[in-house]
């Protein structure tokens, strides 16, 4: 189903310095007016905002509606069949976009003022910029509390950094910066294939083919400013808090985009973290469940086993099973 607040123009042809805010969402009843308001507040224009709304259960679409209706700018509202496909529900509202530069961000996050403007002119003056990020976020509670006003993301410092190297911030973090309040060029995305939809990790991965595309197109660039120009809002569905998805799309990653480099540290941190988990909490289905993801996971596992960490944990579990009191 799509609600449009005005005739929307054909995708195809992209308008002239316009800015699609891209939106994904899913039961963010609470969260999603205070993000449209922040779009709708943004300094710049012309601007659109396309939201897709992935089956939310809760009361999110109405107030999606409510305030996208009491705005003054165009708008498309996408809703449909629950996907958890985050890369195909970004696509999706892609191909609704109509503007030259796009911006993707989640309703459970805010634009801070000037996110928009701050990067536009740069983009307006140079045509080979095809992306202007921010290398600083700010950080909320659930209730909105800003609770760290400055995070510095690991392209922090690199702000004009060549490709070569921003792609290897990426290997070893696997997070070089976060997507909300970035602008792109839309015939860039369109150009690397949008975001893979076969495999987890929507921003990593759309970052990596980014990485890729500039490497293979010298005269292309982008930049980072250092102010933040995003809010990342904490809360106990955080797509980030699935330890095992996070470990998958890691795996996932580097077999599609590093076949012949070994396993990034991060990602063997990950695997050993979560082999603790299952350990702990005596999960043995979830700790197969594991290394059945990749057939270098039974190898990391038994190197783990002969870890400092996996003795140092054994013996605290078994000195609590044998000092706390046992509940009959």
């Amino acid at each position: 189903m799509t609600h449009t607040h005005s005739s929307t123009p054909d995708p195809c042809a992209h308008q002239p310095g316009l800015c699609s805010v891209v939106c994904t969402t899913y039961n963010h009843a609470k969260y999603a007016r205070a993000a449209i308001e922040s779009i709708v507040a943004q300094d710049y224009r012309p601007l659109e905002i396309i939201v897709i709304d992935d089956g939310s259960t809760d009361d999110n679409v109405a107030v999606i509606k409510a305030a996208l209706s009491e705005s003054d700018v165009q708008y498309t509202l996408l809703t449909q069949e629950n996907t958890g496909n985050v890369a195909a529900n970004i696509n999706r509202a892609l191909a609704a976009a109509t503007g030259e530069f796009v911006l993707a961000t989640s309703l459970d996050d805010l634009l801070l003022p000037g996110c928009i403007s701050s990067k536009m002119p740069l983009m307006l003056e140079d045509h080979c910029l095809v992306m202007v990020g921010n290398s600083t976020m700010s950080e909320m509670d659930m209730s909105g509390k800003i609770t760290r006003a400055e995070v510095r993301n690991p392209v922090f410092g690199h702000e004009t950094a060549n490709c070569h190297d921003l792609l290897e911030i990426e290997f070893a973090t696997a997070g070089a910066f976060f997507m909300q309040g970035t602008v792109l060029r839309a015939d860039c995305v369109k150009a690397i294939g949008g975001y893979d939809e076969d495999i987890a990790g929507d921003d990593l991965i759309l970052r990596t083919k980014l990485w890729k595309h500039l490497i293979s197109n010298p005269a292309l660039r982008c930049i980072f400013l250092r102010e933040p120009g995003c809010v990342y809002r904490k809360h106990g569905e955080n797509l980030h808090r699935n330890t095992l998805r996070q470990l998958r799309t890691l795996i996932d990653w580097r077999n599609r985009f590093f076949p012949d480099r070994p396993l990034p540290t991060i990602a063997k941190r990950r695997a050993c973290n979560y082999f603790s988990e299952c350990l702990a909490k005596r999960d043995h289905a979830a700790l197969q469940e594991a290394l059945a993801l990749d057939p270098l996971m039974p190898g990391l596992y038994s190197s783990y086993r002969y870890s400092w960490g996996y003795y140092r944990r054994s013996i605290k579990h078994a000195l609590r099973r044998l000092f706390l009191p046992t509940h009959r």
